[in-house]
């Protein structure tokens, strides 16, 4: 008989999966690289296979790492929807909502401080972008806080975050202060899969001056930041990410520089059909005046 699973090193390593990183990874599920170093090892000697491959800067996912990544993630979404399902059900309603993990963190902080001065019963969970987006559109979570389309009905844009393009450091834009619309048009644009064609053609342009000119779509790898620096680093590719999200990738070998005209990515708060009105109003009107601190887009980057 198979050695039972610990089933608590699951999350853990999702969230790793997610990071790609040890020291991101423990970050945010607040204990140290060492305790999730061991919680990695034991989870690899229970399943009797290796899950990850790490080195001093980041890790990679073994096959059956991303076998079980897939699987523990459509779990816990199952589970997730579940959840949401049984509080539907209950006499007094739970509100429940999920914000992007490409979100900085002073946006959850403004969440939780609105949860707290709410006083009712809330659930805040941390998703993906798109995973946000299909549950609050599938009526199983209320409200999603996301970087999003202000065209988009039934939406409330909140706030914006600063841009910056990331782009290959050998590439000869690299030495310059800022980089117009027009100084990549020899790269080609990654944009995240979670973008419709149409606002994909719209950040060509906006980098390019031209929507014609060839893109690549870059899925979300843990989140949609990794998927799209991936796609710089694999294909050449330049991309536009958060400023706030610098700090928390990986620059060697890249240039991360400023655009003129400045780029500015809508923070969107999305309510489901059925999402209690007075919460959504609510929670739009705390996010406008106690999320994003000022811009620092001017404090420049350097070429890493």
């Amino acid at each position: 008989m198979s050695a039972p699973i610990s089933w608590d090193l699951i999350p853990m390593f999702i969230v790793l999966a997610e990071e790609l990183q040890l020291g991101a990874a423990a970050r945010r599920l607040g204990i140290s690289r060492q305790t999730l170093s061991r919680n990695i090892d034991r989870l690899e000697s229970q399943l009797g296979a290796q899950v990850v491959v790490r080195t001093t800067r980041r890790v990679e996912l073994t096959r059956a790492g991303t076998t079980l990544r897939d699987h523990a993630i459509a779990i816990e979404r199952a589970m997730a929807r579940a959840v949401a399902q049984v509080r539907v059900d209950q006499r007094e309603h739970t509100l429940t909502i999920g914000a992007s993990t490409d979100l900085p963190s002073y946006w959850y902080a403004a969440l939780q401080e609105w949860i707290s001065e709410r006083g009712a019963p809330t659930l805040f969970e941390r998703r993906g972008s798109d995973d946000a987006l299909h549950l609050v559109r599938a009526g199983s979570l209320d409200l999603a806080l996301v970087i999003g389309d202000s065209q988009e009905p039934g939406v409330e844009v909140v706030g914006h975050e600063p841009t910056v393009v990331v782009f290959p450091a050998d590439h000869p834009a690299a030495g310059r202060a800022l980089i117009r619309r027009g100084d990549l048009r020899d790269l080609l644009i990654a944009a995240s899969e979670s973008l419709d064609p149409a606002l994909r053609l719209r950040l060509v342009e906006r980098v390019h001056g031209d929507p014609s000119l060839p893109h690549v779509v870059a899925p979300p790898i843990g989140t949609i930041t990794q998927g799209l620096i991936q796609a710089v680093r694999t294909q050449g590719a330049a991309t536009l990410i958060l400023e706030r999200a610098v700090p928390l990738i990986d620059t060697d070998g890249l240039a991360v520089l400023p655009l003129d005209p400045p780029i500015a990515a809508p923070v969107v708060l999305v309510g489901a059909a059925a999402a209690p009105a007075d919460a959504f109003r609510g929670l739009a009107a705390h996010l406008r005046t106690a999320g994003c601190p000022p811009s620092s887009v001017r404090d420049r980057f350097s070429v890493a």
